[in-house]
């Protein structure tokens, strides 16, 4: 039997690859149309070759699913939001689309056994996505490219970090987090607004060593700490932390509330161009700001 050209297999590979991924979503799912409505949708971006990463997209729509843009036709800011360890990028859905009704693009990225290290380039195609999303879908031309920062709740802030030494975000956040000691002689390098944003309650991220790393970050930083805020209510349930001794004194209704405004206006600042936004966080109620 004559060999098939390696340049025709090489074709097929491609050509069942690309097959795999599911099309470009034009429109997304309603999550829900009061007092702002914001939908989702998910895309499969192409990876390293041969892997495909979903990736969860909020963004303010209209009832029907379709992108909400501004009157005068502007593409919208962006974050990229990094799952922390062993948590369900679903269990971020509450801060998503509480920024999406605010008129953020957001996207969550997965990572394999819900673990950020274990791809830690999948924030940066989370990003490409963004800028430079598939022809004709809801993404296309929505969101500015040079206005996306990048955040991550407990071991996914460290992978942010890394995501923003790396450069491509205008802005990153630590959420109960800090930096890899491992990067820290890279730190002094990072090149755009910081927020770190800590729970007065925290276990697992304690507030002492987030203190310490957050007076690492160049300026312009800000260190946020949230009273009564423990670890997991980052999530969408502080049911861990009751279970392991580590009660949180803010229902957690408010303290996302608290969380999500914080980070807001962070963002609203740092993507703008106006710093980091310390004096509107420090009207946050409960709320102890350390600005650089």
């Amino acid at each position: 039997m004559k060999p098939v050209p390696l340049s025709l297999l090489v074709l097929c590979l491609a050509w069942a690859l690309s097959g795999c991924a599911l099309p470009a979503p034009t429109s997304g799912r309603v999550l829900r149309t009061e007092p702002t409505p914001v939908s989702e949708a998910l895309f499969q971006v192409r990876a390293r070759h041969t892997d495909l990463v979903s990736v969860r997209v909020l963004f303010p729509s209209d009832t029907e699913g379709h992108p909400a843009r501004p009157a005068d036709g502007a593409p919208l800011p962006a974050l990229v939001l990094v799952q922390g360890a062993l948590v369900p990028p679903e269990d971020y859905l509450w801060l998503a689309e509480s920024l999406a009704a605010r008129g953020y693009v957001v996207a969550l990225p997965s990572h394999p056994l819900d673990l950020a290290l274990s791809a830690i380039d999948n924030g940066h195609f989370a990003r490409e996505l963004l800028t430079t999303p598939p022809e004709g879908s809801l993404l296309e031309g929505l969101v500015h490219p040079s206005r996306i920062a990048v955040a991550g709740h407990s071991l996914g802030g460290v992978v942010s970090a890394k995501l923003a030494l790396d450069g491509g975000f205008a802005a990153l956040v630590l959420l109960a987090s800090y930096p890899d000691p491992a990067d820290a002689e890279r730190i002094p390098s990072l090149a755009v607004p910081s927020l770190s944003l800590a729970g007065e309650l925290d276990c697992l991220s304690e507030l002492p060593r987030v203190r310490d790393d957050a007076s690492r970050l160049p300026a312009p930083s800000v260190l946020a700490v949230l009273q009564g805020v423990t670890h997991f209510q980052f999530t969408a349930s502080d049911r861990r932390d009751v279970e392991d001794g580590c009660a949180p004194t803010l229902p957690l209704d408010t303290a996302h509330e608290r969380i999500s405004e914080v980070l807001s206006r962070f963002l609203d600042a740092a993507l703008t161009g106006q710093g980091t936004g310390a004096e509107d966080i420090r009207q946050v109620p409960g709320t102890e700001v350390t600005a650089r």
